[in-house]
């Protein structure tokens, strides 16, 4: 787009070509580093991790399977489940550099875990449930919210295309006009929209929020360890098969 608009500057100047092949040299480069590095899927696979470590640590304190046993047994299946997902994403790992030193049972975790049935019942329900729940509800909105500015900033810059290539018509011995600049624009308005699927995600963060939604209801009524152990890993079930699904829609 940048060179778009300077390609339609009239001063004839080798710097003006200069600059105009220095952008089109930067978004080269900029598609190459993308293309062969992938950032994106590093962030995903960090993001997954992440998950992973999440959805574990609240079994663990929860006393729901598989770590609803003995605390020094369910303790070591921690340690364990905890290094195989670090070895499954050895080079996502090993660039995590920070809190390296920091504790892998906190004195929260333990609390919690030794708390009441009812207490971890309530903390499980706040803590985690509505923490979900508010999230997905939030960036339903946020991509509802995006997908109208974009639609209705690339029907503003087609209009301005529009009226440009219509003036220019009847203004034709006016040698410069913006047609081409906002005809780009707009080209980069839409790649945008398609490649962040803004309209897509609202609807998949929407429904994904009803569900939660749904498994919060039921969330007070487990009345014994083992049904609240139930409960806990059918809502872990759910919250990972939406991050799937979720990292699924984003082609990673």
């Amino acid at each position: 787009m940048i060179a778009a608009v300077l390609s339609i500057i009239s001063i004839p100047h080798w710097s003006i070509a200069a600059a105009q092949l220095f952008v089109l040299l930067c978004a080269l480069g900029c598609s190459i580093y993308l293309f062969a590095m992938r950032p994106d899927r590093f962030w995903y696979a960090g993001r997954a991790v992440a998950e992973s470590i999440k959805t574990i640590t609240w079994r663990y304190v929860c006393r729901a399977e598989p770590f609803q046993g003995d605390d020094a047994v369910a303790r070591n299946d921690f340690s364990q489940t905890l290094k195989q997902i670090v070895e499954q994403n050895r080079e996502v790992c090993q660039s995590l550099t920070e809190h390296l030193e920091g504790q892998q049972f906190t004195p929260v975790m333990e609390e919690m875990r030794s708390l009441p049935l009812e207490k971890r019942r309530e903390t499980y329900a706040q803590s985690r449930i509505s923490d979900q729940l508010t999230w997905y509800a939030k960036k339903a909105a946020f991509n509802r919210r995006m997908s109208r500015y974009f639609f209705w900033a690339l029907i503003a810059v087609n209009t301005i295309a529009v009226i440009c290539a219509a003036l220019r018509m009847v203004f034709a011995a006016q040698p410069y006009w913006p047609t081409d600049a906002f005809v780009a624009m707009a080209a980069s308005v839409l790649s945008w929209m398609q490649a962040k699927r803004f309209s897509e995600l609202a609807a998949s963060y929407a429904l994904a929020a009803h569900e939660i939604s749904l498994i919060r209801e039921k969330s007070m009524l487990p009345n014994t360890q083992d049904e609240f152990s139930q409960f806990v890993g059918d809502a872990e079930n759910a919250f990972s098969r939406e991050h799937t699904q979720w990292v699924a829609r984003k082609d990673v």
